[in-house]
């Protein structure tokens, strides 16, 4: 039975992958065949699970090769299978390191044709990954950020990223931090607007606050005491006035009345204070930024922001 041109083309493919990983001596007379041989093999396998589209499991078996010989026709299987799954930008370093490795005389061709494969792949990549821009509102000089925990360093031409979805966060001095997700696409530069919210004053209670509430309870100790100085001398007047004794006198009643002016004073002063001291706290609430976490959805963005 003839096999027909997908076979074929599956043939042709499993070929032409394969050939380069091993297709003679690899230049080391020290070398252990038996590594070899199995390097090969894992490579053949992970040439199969590669057209298969089983990217993972196929850089799996081109890694466990490429721990056993790692020369250049092994580790641009890993590359490949790297860039498949996504991972462009460490695929990016593996192929320029690749091509950019010094040829040994003498090298076998496979050696050869791996940096070139490097090179063309090296190429493809540099097009295909996209650049993150991160637009700070406003931009404070200690804004730290992390994509996907990772620190990274911004940069106005953006920060290369592998594409896909990511976590983006913001720290900075005396600002709420912020945490927000973010969608970039293959080949293209996705600018990301984080506005910063600076965090509430911690200065404690007011002056005024305290101010008020000390004197209120100032006012009132003075208020209670004298009233009750007030009292007494008010009664031991009224007793002297009805015995006609000499304590019943204009001297005695300007002294008691004195006593009730004082305690009038202190109570006026204690009302006083504890509505000052009131009115501070109450600003002073009306200026404090409402606990809670709100989030906002906008077209390929997710961000959660609040204070507690």
């Amino acid at each position: 039975m003839r096999p027909g041109p997908r076979t074929l083309m599956v043939i042709a493919s499993l070929i032409l992958a394969a050939r380069p990983a091993f297709a003679g001596d690899d230049g080391s007379s020290d070398a252990d065949e038996k590594a070899r041989r199995d390097a090969r093999e894992l490579v053949y396998l992970g040439d199969e699970l590669f057209i298969l589209k089983r990217y993972a499991e196929a850089l799996r078996a081109y890694q466990r090769a490429e721990q056993l010989v790692r020369v250049p026709s092994t580790s641009i299987e890993v590359a490949k299978a790297l860039a498949a799954i996504g991972r462009l930008s460490e695929a990016r370093e593996l192929a320029s390191a690749i091509a950019s490795s010094r040829a040994l005389p003498g090298e076998p061709w496979p050696f050869m044709q791996a940096r070139r494969r490097a090179d063309a792949l090296r190429r493809e990549l540099d097009d295909r990954i996209p650049r993150l821009k991160v637009r700070l509102v406003p931009r404070p000089g200690s804004a730290r950020l992390r994509v996907d925990g990772q620190e990274v360093k911004a940069s106005s031409e953006g920060t290369l990223i592998d594409p896909g979805n990511h976590w983006v966060e913001v720290e900075a001095d005396g600002y709420i931090g912020a945490r927000q997700r973010v969608y970039v696409p293959e080949r293209e530069v996705t600018t990301l607007d984080v506005a910063l919210t600076p965090e509430p004053r911690q200065g404690g209670v007011s002056p005024w606050a305290v101010g008020g509430f000390v004197a209120s309870g100032a006012g009132l100790a003075v208020g209670i005491g004298a009233g009750a100085a007030y009292l007494s001398a008010r009664s031991d007047l009224a007793q002297a006035c009805r015995q006609g004794a000499s304590g019943c006198s204009a001297d005695a009643r300007g002294d008691a009345n004195a006593l009730g002016w004082v305690s009038n004073v202190g109570f006026g002063l204690a009302i006083a204070g504890a509505a000052i001291g009131g009115v501070a706290l109450g600003l002073e609430h009306a200026k404090a930024p409402a606990t809670g976490v709100t989030w906002a959805i906008g077209p390929g963005t997710i961000s959660m922001r609040g204070t507690l």
